[in-house]
């Protein structure tokens, strides 16, 4: 069974769960973490190694960070090192988490990964460039009339 950890600097994680229930309801396969600044890095490896270390037998967790190259990604990182039982996926926006998380229970963790990721990247788009390229094709389908 996979099993989620939101990993964000600030409050993002709480965010991103919030979100997550308004669009699909509650999940109980998602947990959080939260860098704060009154959290050292010795105290947030503590905590992340205690969620991680708590999964039950059937259980993978899938860490999903924000910033590759930021403090909670290293952390993960560090302790992925050590443990090895879990993957950690870096740049978390919500279309990555929609997909990852609403994915079927028989997908298998690489391909929930890799649609993740995919969705990830797909979710990126620069509307600006894209009402440009579209701007031919909307001004023929306008019908103009005095």
């Amino acid at each position: 069974m996979k099993h989620f950890l939101i990993a964000t600097h600030g409050e993002l994680a709480k965010a991103f769960t919030e979100t997550l229930e308004l669009i699909a309801g509650q999940s109980s396969k998602v947990s959080i973490f939260s860098m704060t600044k009154l959290k050292s890095g010795d105290l947030a490896k503590e905590e992340l190694r205690k969620i991680l270390t708590s999964k039950k037998e059937d259980e993978h967790f899938i860490v999903l960070t924000d910033v590759f190259g930021g403090s909670v990604t290293n952390i993960c990182t560090e302790l992925l090192l050590e443990l090895n039982d879990f993957d950690v996926i870096s740049g978390l926006n919500l279309p990555m988490m929609l997909t990852m998380i609403l994915a079927s229970e028989e997908q298998s963790i690489a391909a929930v990964i890799e649609e993740g990721v995919q969705a990830a990247k797909d979710g990126i788009i620069h509307i600006n460039k894209l009402v440009e390229s579209q701007k031919g094709s909307l001004k023929d389908d306008l019908i103009i009339t005095d």
